[in-house]
């Protein structure tokens, strides 16, 4: 290959991708459809290959296109991110920020931490997606999400991701108060118990999985699985489920009154770490908004 493509290319060949179709990247592009089957081709002519198919049945990428394509993306976003810092060092107050975590920071440190970076950065974006870990890692190697926060233990593919501790969290099992199994003091206890737990098979919750031999229920009755803090919570309130949640998790709500802490202090405590690229550097205002993430952290009581 004698030259790289050129990012009005890239643009193009991204926004085909988009619409599903010449015609209707064409008109989301404002230009004509043989500027952009003209552009699609000299973007091919420049790879030597073939990057779409075209049939009765609409277009297909080849699996050169597919191998592109995931490239091309990760290419645009960095140049974004870029081209952002940029703006953020010139002016300062301004920038955008894409970071993952999970319901335990946004019940806890949080809005402390977005009054810190808002005063800093008073013109900035935020962007929060709340999940699991496992749900987050594709958006953070995509480069939709400047870092993660979250529990990382075995199983988790972290080679081409920087990992640094952050902090502990206690956890416990979480029951509504009148609970026929509020007065359990052992995991065995719990065995017959019903569940709902985050959606995740990995880290923390795989850790607890493992040692509470799959959380058994009545007739072999699976754990209900949801990433929703209010679904969850609710089905504890309304419907006798049990489950297990940061120590910290219970006040945020005002619900001491109706949810009890069973008294079994043999769970882990869960190691959260903060998760980014190797590949790409943090912009500025991700770098700020990191250090206050630390700074918060560690003077936050979790317990």
């Amino acid at each position: 290959m004698r030259y790289l493509p050129k990012l009005q290319q890239l643009k193009v060949f991204q926004q085909v991708i988009r619409s599903g179709s010449i015609r209707g990247a064409a008109r989301a592009m404002n230009q004509s459809q043989p500027a952009v089957s003209r552009t699609l081709r000299e973007l091919e002519q420049t790879l030597e290959t073939q990057l779409i198919v075209r049939g009765n049945q609409g277009m297909a990428l080849t699996e050169t296109g597919r191998a592109f394509a995931q490239r091309m993306q990760f290419i645009l976003e960095e140049l974004e991110r870029a081209a952002d810092e940029i703006r953020q060092i010139n002016q300062y107050s301004q920038g955008s920020v894409a970071i993952g975590f999970s319901s335990l920071l946004a019940l806890t440190v949080f809005p402390a931490l977005n009054e810190a970076f808002k005063t800093q950065f008073p013109q900035s974006k935020l962007l929060i997606k709340e999940g699991q870990l496992s749900t987050l890692l594709p958006a953070l190697r995509e480069g939709k999400l400047d870092f993660a926060v979250g529990t990382a233990g075995p199983g988790f593919p972290l080679e081409d991701l920087v990992r640094e501790p952050l902090f502990s969290a206690p956890f416990g099992v979480i029951a509504r108060q009148g609970h026929p199994l509020a007065g359990a003091t052992t995991l065995e206890e719990l065995q017959g118990a019903r569940w709902v737990l985050p959606e995740t098979d990995m880290g923390y919750y795989q850790q607890i999985q493992l040692s509470m031999n799959g959380f058994n229920a009545p007739a072999g009755e699976t754990p209900v699985r949801t990433d929703s803090v209010v679904c969850g919570l609710n089905m504890v309130l309304q419907s006798d489920y049990l489950t297990i949640v940061a120590k910290a998790m219970r006040a945020p709500f005002g619900l001491q009154d109706r949810l009890c802490l069973l008294n079994i202090d043999t769970l882990p405590e869960a190691e959260y770490c903060v998760l980014y690229s190797q590949k790409s550097p943090l912009t500025f205002a991700a770098r700020r908004f990191l250090d206050l993430l630390r700074s918060q952290c560690q003077s936050y009581r979790w317990s």
